[in-house]
């Protein structure tokens, strides 16, 4: 009798210790799909920012686009010899709180933007 009951106990313990980590082990995979799920939908959002950005990015980098910045009428021009800094060693003393000792930058005379500039796209036919 006494070796039956050590019999069934042992079984009844093994039993008990199987179901316990069956379910650890259950519970430990189901928290590991979720934090798969939860990866894959942050790349999915990280996949969809990027698609936004390069569009950005090829909208603004449009040639057409490119083209009508600069070509604004600002009539810019290149700048000549004098305007270059030829010792480096200048630079952090050209800029100090004395603005009059900064050269200005103005227009060239008559200057006046030929075109209105806009970020956005135009719809066709369609005059800013």
């Amino acid at each position: 009798m006494k070796t039956a009951f050590l019999k069934y106990g042992i079984v009844l313990t093994l039993l008990v210790l199987s179901a316990v980590t069956l379910m650890h082990v259950s519970q430990s995979v189901q928290q590991l799909e979720r934090d798969i799920s939860r990866y894959d939908r942050e790349i999915d959002q990280e996949k969809e920012k990027i698609r936004v950005l390069k569009a950005e990015w090829a909208y603004l980098n449009n040639p057409k686009r490119l083209e009508v910045l600069a070509a604004g009428g600002y009539d810019m021009q290149a700048p000549e010899t004098d305007m270059l800094v030829s010792d480096p060693a200048r630079l952090p003393n050209m800029f100090t709180a004395d603005q009059s000792a900064l050269p200005s930058i103005t227009p060239s005379s008559g200057a006046s933007p030929k075109n209105k500039l806009s970020l956005h796209p135009q719809k066709h036919g369609e005059k800013q």
